[in-house]
């Protein structure tokens, strides 16, 4: 395993699982005392690999996105392959020494009898809905832009949410076809939410100059995963940040047609990209 996954594995047992050290000679042991019985751990495998045996329809899609990437970006590398695993239930998707990962285990849907066993406490009921083989593919290529073209645009909250927008923008690019609740994670309704009240959630980003704002609570707020956004009404979906950062971007690129992709990859002035925004429009 650890000459076929090199540091993949070394981050599924060390970090994943918590086992220490894979150069340990002990540790196939310590494994098989701590998880041969384990019952969601069996029961959640076995689930993967029967959900997920055939994963050619998803290798397809992602490639697709990536022939898109590679049109806008085509001095820029494409990911050495796609590689699935089992993460108990620990990583959606991440990259890895130019791979793109997916965890399967983290798209068995929210009505999966090893999902259902998932502590509450750990996996609420918002995380468990997003556990949709439907985000798959998206997660998968937003990973990779996330790693290739996410940058620090400030500390303050507008250019966090700016610098997410930006990837985003480039997931339209990669999928013209895709709709925008796949793109953000968001269910049907939640996109609703979101597309009908765009400009009360702006009126709430400048009232108290909340954009400029750098301290935790208010980045957490607004960027993090939850039910809701905190200092919102309590049926909206989480991320509004990141939601409305993707929105500036996309008014920012749609009235300066002479602006490429390329020039909002290394664009890393917040402010010039608010400025052309309007939540009317």
């Amino acid at each position: 395993l650890l000459e076929n996954y090199g540091k993949l594995y070394e981050l599924f047992v060390s970090q994943m699982l918590r086992e220490g050290s894979p150069h340990d000679p002990m540790i196939g042991d310590y494994l098989v005392r701590r998880f041969g019985s384990d019952e969601l751990l069996n029961l959640s495998l076995d689930a993967t690999q029967t959900s997920f045996s055939d994963f050619t329809k998803y290798e397809k899609e992602i490639e697709s996105g990536l022939k898109f990437y590679k049109h806008h970006f085509p001095d820029s590398a494409l990911p050495k392959s796609i590689v699935t695993f089992y993460s108990y239930f620990n990583s959606h998707a991440m990259v890895v020494e130019n791979d793109i990962c997916i965890g399967l285990d983290m798209y068995l849907g929210e009505s999966n009898e090893a999902v259902q066993m998932l502590p509450v406490q750990s996996f609420p009921n918002y995380f468990k809905a997003k556990m949709d083989p439907k985000f798959l593919v998206p997660n998968a290529v937003k990973a990779w832009l996330l790693e290739r073209f996410y940058t620090d645009m400030g500390d303050d909250l507008l250019g966090q949410i700016i610098a997410a927008g930006k990837v985003l923008y480039m997931m339209d690019a990669c999928f013209p076809e895709m709709t925008d609740d796949l793109k953000m994670g968001y269910s049907t309704e939640e996109l609703t939410w979101a597309q009908t009240n765009e400009v009360l959630v702006w009126q709430e980003l400048v009232k108290d100059e909340t954009l400029y704002k750098k301290d935790e609570l208010t980045l957490v707020n607004w960027v993090d995963q939850g039910p809701f956004t905190k200092g919102l009404p309590e049926d909206s979906p989480a991320q509004m940040g990141i939601w409305m950062g993707w929105q500036m971007v996309r008014d920012y690129m749609r009235k300066n047609p002479d602006v490429t992709i390329q020039d909002l990859a290394i664009e890393l002035n917040p402010k010039r990209i608010l400025k052309h925004y309007d939540a009317e429009d």
